[in-house]
C-alpha cells in the first residue's frame, strides 16, 4: 500500500501472513525502516529449529509440528507460539472488555476496513494500477480468487 504521512511524504506497507506465504510454520514478519532506524521481527526466526532427513517416517496425518508444508527438512519451532501470535494478550483483552461490559479496542468497523483495504490490494493486483480511496467499485467487487477463476 502506498500511503502519505501526515506532512505529506510517501510511506510503503508491505504486509503478508499465512495465507500469502507457502513455507515452515505460520510467519508473521514486520519491518519498519526510517531515515534514522529500523525494526525487524520475523515468529520463524526461531531459537529452535529441527531437522528431519528422508529416513523419518510415520503416518500420514501423524506430523510433528503443526502449519509444516513439508514433513522433513529443516523446520522453525515456535517455542511460545500463543505468545508469540498475540493470542493470550488477544484473548485477556478480549474478555476482560466483556467482563467491563465494554466495547473491545478493535470494532466491526476496524474489521470493515481491514476488509475494505484487502479488496482494494485485490482489485489493484488484478489491474496492475493502484486502487485511490474511496472507491466505490469495491461495494461489488467480487476478486477473482473468490471466483474460482484465479489462476497464478
Amino acid at each position: 500500500m502506498r500511503l502519505r504521512t501526515p506532512e505529506g511524504l510517501p510511506a510503503l506497507v508491505e504486509a503478508t501472513t499465512s495465507w500469502g506465504f507457502v513455507g515452515p510454520g505460520l510467519r508473521l514478519r514486520m519491518e519498519l525502516l526510517g531515515p534514522e532506524y529500523s525494526m525487524q521481527v520475523d515468529t520463524l526466526d526461531s531459537e529452535l529449529s529441527v531437522f528431519l532427513s528422508r529416513r523419518v517416517t510415520g503416518s500420514e496425518g501423524e506430523d510433528l509440528v503443526e502449519k509444516q508444508n513439508a514433513e522433513q527438512g529443516l523446520m522453525p519451532v515456535v517455542p511460545e507460539e500463543t505468545v508469540s501470535y498475540g493470542y493470550v494478550a488477544e484473548n485477556r483483552h478480549m474478555v476482560q472488555a466483556f467482563l467491563e461490559g465494554r466495547q473491545p479496542d478493535e470494532t466491526w468497523e476496524d474489521g470493515l476496513a481491514v476488509t475494505t483495504v484487502l479488496m482494494a490490494c485485490y482489485l489493484s493486483a488484478e489491474r496492475g494500477q493502484d486502487v485511490r480511496f474511496p472507491a466505490p467499485e469495491l461495494d461489488t467487487f467480487v476478486p477473482a480468487v473468490a471466483q474460482g477463476t484465479w489462476r497464478p
